[in-house]
């Protein structure tokens, strides 16, 4: 009896009836950044073309495991992955409320594409004109974060305002 008592009321003290809070689904979605859906009505097209020739370009290799020479397992993996990274973008053109889920991954794959890249240009492994195959990847993350939102451009844009406010001065904070 005493033990059901104490039971009962541990649960009165802890559990309360749900409130409505009219500004808490506001102040979820502030903080959420979702995607901006409606603007920009040409970014989901240039976005659905971007995919569509990069998983074009991953044809080849990864059906006929030919990459500028690389040995056939390798041209296959360089093949799936930038097949994976075509049909990801044709799913946010599809799905546009996915694209800030897909940012950390396509801008993963697009970092390591970039820094293979520069270390072929410096090693003299292949010309700068030669990499520029690589344009397509760049329009299509540049694509992406514009569809999620432009999320952290409001960071940026706040320092250029702090800038010209006050010339450049950062104030001090001791």
């Amino acid at each position: 009896m005493y033990q059901s008592r104490v039971a009962g009321l541990a649960r009165s003290v802890r559990v309360r009836p749900a409130s409505f809070d009219p500004t808490f689904v506001e102040a979820v979605m502030q903080r959420a950044q979702p995607a901006r859906l409606g603007r920009g009505g040409w970014l989901r097209p240039a976005l659905a073309w971007c995919g569509l020739l990069i998983v074009v370009q991953s044809v080849s290799p990864l059906v006929f495991g030919d990459i500028d020479g690389a040995p056939t397992h390798v041209a296959r993996h360089v093949g799936a992955s930038t097949f994976a990274l075509g049909i990801g973008l044709l799913y946010v053109v599809w799905r546009p409320h996915r694209a800030f889920g897909m940012l950390p991954l396509v801008g993963a794959l697009f970092g390591a594409m970039l820094a293979g890249a520069v270390f072929d240009v410096i090693g003299g492994d292949r010309s700068a004109l030669s990499e520029g195959v690589h344009v397509v990847e760049l329009v299509g993350m540049v694509l992406l974060w514009m569809i999620a939102g432009s999320p952290g451009w409001d960071r940026v844009e706040r320092l250029f305002r702090f800038g010209r406010r006050s010339g450049g001065v950062a104030p001090s904070t001791s």
